[in-house]
C-alpha cells in the first residue's frame, strides 16, 4: 500500500467507519409510524425524525447494514453524504467537487443517478446528471480513481446509486446502501398479476400485530405474499440474510466486521424464540397455488405455509376455540376484477367476514363506496398507494 492509499485509508477509518453518519430509510407513505416502530426493535432509532415516506436516523455503519440485514418494512436505505444550496450549474458543479467522493466510490466502480426536483430553477435532469458526473470525476482523479458511468444499471456488480433531490434549491445527495429494493427478498420467483410486495405485507401484518395472534389466515392468497412473510415473521429468520448489499462495494465496508455482525444477528442469546402459531394459505386459483407453493419452497417456509384450493366465500376455515386468528385479505380489485359485480363481491367478503366473530382483519380495500358495501367496522385506517391505485387497510383488532 503506497503512502497516499494509506492515508486515504485513515480518513476513511476516521471520517466514515468511526463517524455517526445520516441514513434515511424509505418506506411506503401511510406507513411511517409501523416502519417506526420496527426500526426501534432493530436497535437504529438514534435521532429518528419520521417524515412522509420514510424515517430518517443516525448511526456507525453498523446501523445500516443491521437493518439492511433485518427489516422487512423498509424498501431501501440511502446515507446521506452532503446538502447545499444550488440555484446554477456553477454552484452545483463547485459543491458537487467540494463532496470527499474518495471515500465512498471504489476505482472503477459504476454510478448511476436518481434524480428529483421540486420547486428548484435547477431542474434539467440531464444536465444535472452531466455536472454530477463531471464533478464526480474531476474529484476521484485527484486520487487516481475512475470511475464508470453506465448507460443504464443492470448486470454484473451492483452499481452505485446516488439519489439527488432538489427542493426549493437545496440539494440533498445520498448513497444507496442496499442495492436491490428490500422487498426483493429472493423468494418470489412465481408470481400472479398485481402481486403485493412483500415490505408492503410485512406493513400490514405489523399494522394488525400479528404477533399477537396464533393463527394467520391468507384465504384469498395469490402468490403467497402474506403467508409467507407471516410464516417468516414467525420464525424471526432475517429478511437480508442471503443477499448482497450495495455497501459491499463501499471502500468502508469491513467483511470481517459484517459477518461478526451478521452472526450475532441470526444465532446465540440475542436472538428471540420462534413465536407459536399456524399458518392458513387458501386460493380458488390453480396457477396462484402452484406459485405460492414454489415462493414458500424458495422462501423455505414450505412445512408453515400449504395451500389449499378452497372458496373462502363458500367454504368455512375451522379455527379452534383456544386460538385467536387473523385473517389478512388481499381482494382482488383493479386489473385482477375482470368481469362481475364488484358491489356484489365486497358484499359477499363483508358477510363472510361478520362469519368469523371475534377474528381479527386487515383487509385491502380499493374504494369508499367498497368499504361501504362490506359493511364492516375497524379499529385502524390506512391509506396508501397500491399499483398506482388508492386503497386503503382497515384493521380490527381480534
Amino acid at each position: 500500500m503506497t503512502a497516499s492509499e494509506k492515508a486515504l485509508d485513515r480518513r476513511i477509518k476516521q471520517h466514515v467507519i468511526a463517524k455517526e453518519c445520516v441514513f434515511f430509510a424509505v418506506v411506503q407513505p401511510g406507513f411511517e409510524e409501523v416502519a417506526a416502530d420496527e426500526l426501534r426493535e432493530i436497535g437504529v432509532a438514534d435521532g429518528m425524525r419520521i417524515v412522509e415516506g420514510g424515517i430518517e436516523f443516525t448511526g456507525r455503519l453498523d446501523a445500516c447494514y443491521r437493518l439492511n440485514v433485518c427489516s422487512r418494512t423498509a424498501t431501501r436505505v440511502m446515507m446521506r453524504i452532503a446538502e447545499f444550496k444550488a440555484s446554477n450549474f456553477v454552484k452545483l458543479r463547485t459543491h458537487a467537487c467540494g463532496i470527499p467522493w474518495e471515500l465512498h466510490i471504489k476505482n472503477g466502480r459504476s454510478i448511476v443517478f436518481s434524480i428529483t426536483c421540486h420547486h428548484s430553477r435547477l431542474y434539467h435532469t440531464g444536465r444535472i446528471e452531466e455536472e454530477l458526473r463531471g464533478a464526480i470525476s474531476e474529484r476521484l482523479a485527484l486520487y487516481g480513481l475512475v470511475p464508470v458511468f453506465p448507460d443504464a444499471a443492470g448486470g454484473g456488480d451492483i452499481p452505485q446509486t446516488v439519489f439527488i433531490r432538489f427542493d426549493n434549491d437545496r440539494c440533498h445527495v445520498s448513497l444507496d446502501t442496499s442495492g436491490e429494493p428490500l422487498y426483493r427478498r429472493g423468494y418470489k420467483t412465481h408470481g400472479v398479476e398485481a402481486p403485493l410486495r412483500e415490505t408492503l405485507a410485512a406493513l400490514i401484518l405489523r399494522a394488525a400485530h400479528a404477533e399477537r395472534y396464533g393463527m394467520i389466515i391468507d384465504p384469498m392468497c395469490g402468490s403467497g405474499t402474506f403467508a409467507i412473510e407471516a410464516a417468516m415473521m414467525m420464525r424471526r429468520s432475517l429478511p437480508g440474510l442471503h443477499r448482497d448489499f450495495a455497501f459491499m462495494q463501499w471502500p468502508s465496508f469491513r467483511p470481517a466486521a459484517f459477518q461478526y455482525l451478521v452472526r450475532s444477528l441470526s444465532g446465540g442469546d440475542a436472538v428471540s424464540a420462534p413465536l407459536p402459531g399456524t399458518v392458513v394459505c387458501s386460493d380458488i386459483d390453480d396457477s396462484a397455488l402452484a406459485a405460492a407453493r414454489e415462493n414458500a419452497r424458495q422462501a423455505g417456509v414450505q412445512d408453515a405455509v400449504l395451500p389449499e384450493k378452497r372458496d373462502f366465500l363458500r367454504e368455512k376455515i375451522v379455527i379452534p376455540p383456544d386460538v385467536k386468528a387473523l385473517i389478512a385479505l388481499n381482494p382482488p380489485y383493479g386489473r385482477r376484477l375482470s368481469s362481475g359485480d364488484t358491489g356484489a363481491l365486497y358484499r359477499r367478503i363483508g358477510e363472510t367476514i361478520r362469519g368469523y366473530a371475534g377474528c381479527g382483519y386487515a383487509i385491502i380495500v380499493p374504494a369508499l363506496d367498497l368499504e361501504k358495501t362490506m359493511s364492516l367496522s375497524y379499529d385502524r385506517k390506512i391509506l396508501f398507494m397500491n399499483g398506482g391505485i388508492r386503497v386503503a387497510v382497515i384493521v380490527k383488532n381480534g
